[in-house]
C-alpha cells in the first residue's frame, strides 16, 4: 500500500491514460491462465494448477514504483494495476470452481475484498491529500525513495517465506517442485518478452512490465485459500525470476544511461 500510495501521488489521473495496449494486457491476463489449465490439466494437473495460480494474478502493487526506477512512464503501468487488479478479482470467482474443481462457488467479495482495499484505500489518500493538501504532497516525495527499500523489504520476506515452504516439502515432492521452478522460469521469461513484443514501439518495457509484473502475493493467497497448496510453488518461483528479470532490466538502463 505505501509504494502505490507514493506511485498515486505521481499520477494524475483521466480516461486519457487508458490505450489499447492496456485492454491487450487485461484480455491476456484473463484468457491466457485458462488456456494454460486447457492444455497441461491432461498432463499434469498439478502443474496446471500452479501456472494458473501464477498467470492469473493482476498486475504487481509495486509494478508502478519500479517502473519508475527504470525511468519509464509510471501512468501507464499505474492504470495497468488500476485496471486488471479489480476485474481479475471480479472473474477469477466465476473460473475458480471449474479451475480447482469444486462444487462450491466462491464468494465475489472472499477474493475481491483485499485485492480492492489494496488498491483503492492508497488511491483515496493520494486523491485527498492532492485535493486538501498540495504542499504535503511535495513534502513526501522528497522521501520517495524509502519505495525501493520497501520492494527490497517485499523481496526479502517473500524470499524467506519461499525457502521455509521449500525446506519443509517432503522429499517425494522435490521433483515437482523442480518441474514447477522450470515451467514458471519458462512462463516469467514468456510473459514479460510477449507483453513487450504487445505494447507501441515506445511502450514495450511499460508493457512487458504490465503484463509480466505478477502480484505473486495474491497468487499465493489464491492457490493456498482455493486451489491447492502445491500450487502456490508457481507465484513463489515467480518472485524469484521476475526479480531477476528486473534487476537484468536494471543493470541495462544504467549501463546505456
Amino acid at each position: 500500500m505505501a509504494m502505490l500510495f507514493l506511485a498515486f501521488l505521481t499520477v494524475r489521473f483521466s480516461r486519457s491514460l487508458l490505450e489499447w495496449g492496456h485492454t491487450k494486457v487485461l484480455a491476456v491476463n484473463i484468457i491466457f491462465p485458462l488456456v494454460l489449465v486447457l492444455a497441461i490439466t491432461p498432463f499434469d494437473p498439478v502443474l496446471a494448477l500452479a501456472l494458473f495460480a501464477t498467470a492469473a494474478a493482476p498486475t504487481a502493487a509495486v509494478a508502478p514504483a519500479i517502473t519508475g526506477f527504470l525511468h519509464r512512464e509510471v501512468a501507464f503501468v499505474t492504470t495497468a494495476v488500476l485496471l486488471t487488479s479489480p476485474i481479475v478479482a471480479l472473474i477469477l470467482p466465476l473460473t475458480l470452481p471449474w479451475v480447482a474443481g469444486r462444487e462450491a462457488s466462491v464468494a465475489v467479495l472472499e477474493v475481491a475484498g483485499p485485492v480492492l482495499s489494496l488498491i483503492f484505500i492508497p488511491l483515496g489518500l493520494s486523491y485527498a491529500l492532492r485535493k486538501f493538501s498540495p504542499a504535503a504532497i511535495a513534502w513526501i516525495q522528497r522521501f520517495s525513495g524509502i519505495s525501493f527499500l520497501l520492494f527490497l523489504s517485499n523481496v526479502f520476506i517473500a524470499s524467506a517465506a519461499a525457502s521455509a515452504f521449500i525446506s519443509q516439502t517432503g522429499r517425494d515432492t522435490h521433483w515437482k517442485v523442480m518441474e514447477i521452478a522450470l515451467a514458471i522460469a519458462a512462463l516469467c521469461l514468456f510473459q514479460f518478452r510477449f507483453g513487450e513484443w504487445l505494447g507501441r514501439p515506445d511502450k514495450t518495457i511499460e508493457t512487458g512490465m504490465a503484463l509480466g509484473r505478477k502480484n505473486t502475493m495474491f497468487g499465493i493467497w489464491l492457490a493456498l485459500t482455493f486451489i491447492h497448496p502445491m500450487a502456490a510453488m508457481g507465484p513463489i518461483f515467480y518472485i524469484l525470476y521476475q526479480n531477476l528479470y528486473y534487476s537484468w532490466q536494471l543493470y541495462m538502463v544504467r549501463r546505456d544511461g
